[in-house]
């Protein structure tokens, strides 16, 4: 078995980022966790777009534990139930989503109502941006707030309709 840590080492940054999160899935758990807080495993398997497998998803979420990209607490609800909070880590790869949701959307042809959903975070508004990430570490680092579905689009009407 070769250890990473040796590997990392050797390795350009560019190169080291692609062998670890270039994978179709780690972006997407991202995304569902990020902005339509998906924090359950049947959460993020139900509702997920692009229709990833139970065996997918629970290996991909173990190995974003891996990496340090999320982190699992349990429920009071349910003794096996576990949901799935971002780190700082996790936290810090939500503008490379929007910068990969702008590229695509200039040069691809995505979903047309996520990218009217998301376009105000990857088209220079780094105000809303750092505004949403803010919110994300009071949700999965400090737990202080208790997110209501599509929390962030409010914030982003409620910052377009600001007048100073």
């Amino acid at each position: 078995m070769l250890d990473l840590n040796i590997v990392e080492k050797e390795m350009c940054p560019i190169g080291l980022a692609g062998h670890l999160l270039v994978d179709k899935w780690v972006p997407v758990i991202i995304r569902d966790i990020a902005l339509f807080d998906r924090r359950g495993f049947n959460e993020i398997l139900k509702n997920n777009r692009e229709g990833i497998s139970s065996a997918s998803l629970a290996s991909r979420l173990q190995y974003m534990v891996q990496l340090n990209l999320l982190h699992v607490d349990k429920t009071d609800d349910h003794a096996q139930k576990k949901l799935y909070f971002l780190t700082e880590a996790g936290i810090a790869f939500v503008p490379i989503l929007f910068h990969l949701a702008s590229w695509t959307a200039e040069f691809r042809d995505p979903a047309p109502d996520i990218v009217a959903l998301t376009s105000p975070f990857h088209s220079g508004n780094d105000d809303l941006q750092e505004k949403f990430l803010s919110r994300l570490r009071a949700i999965h680092i400090n737990k202080s707030v208790q997110p209501t579905p599509l929390w962030w689009l409010a914030d982003k009407l409620r910052a377009g309709n600001d007048t100073h």
